[in-house]
């Protein structure tokens, strides 16, 4: 038995260090064929993005952040402002790439200071977010006839998904993000 536990012991092991190789190459392909599908997607350095303030572009710059962005797109994506964290905040969520994983940053009111990372996962370039008013919240809430179980909506929620797929809302409320749709 002992070699046995071994020899998966050494199997397991050399799973485990190609691991981070195969979602490298899984994420790149990803990104090869998004841009096949989309020509005008571009993975962007912060600096290159418009409308980011200096020190967040400093702040992403050091996350080693690059922000998927359709260049012939007006609609705002992947870099929003809201009120994400409460009513009158004015706050900015930034999707961003490090390698081969993805997460969604919100910096409070534009600011460095409290920036938090509320989701991560792996990195999928036809990954978009958008804000969503609470008007749009109310109504989705009223759809799926779920008024009782949600809170009663009075700021943004971040939209997230695949372009073209289902996508989740994230929603800040009581102090934790949630998932509300």
């Amino acid at each position: 038995m002992r070699p046995a536990t071994t020899a998966l012991k050494i199997v397991l092991a050399t799973l485990f260090s190609l691991t981070g190789s195969v979602r490298e190459v899984l994420a790149q392909h990803n990104l090869e064929q998004a841009q096949k599908d989309w020509p005008d997607l571009k993975l962007l350095s912060p600096v290159k993005v418009r409308g980011l303030s200096n020190h967040l572009v400093a702040d992403l710059r050091e996350r080693s952040c690059r922000i998927p962005m359709f260049s012939k797109w007006d609609g705002r994506h992947n870099v929003i402002r809201g009120a994400f964290l409460h009513a009158g905040s004015q706050d900015v969520a930034v999707l961003c790439i490090v390698e081969d994983d993805m997460s969604i940053i919100v910096y409070p009111d534009g600011r460095k200071q409290g920036a938090q990372q509320i989701r991560k996962f792996p990195a999928d370039a036809y990954r978009m977010i958008h804000a969503v008013s609470p008007f749009v919240l109310k109504k989705r809430a009223i759809r799926d006839q779920a008024t009782e179980r949600l809170p009663a909506f009075d700021h943004d929620g971040i939209e997230d998904g695949p372009v073209g797929e289902t996508t989740e809302t994230t929603y800040f409320h009581a102090g934790s993000w949630i998932n509300v749709f």
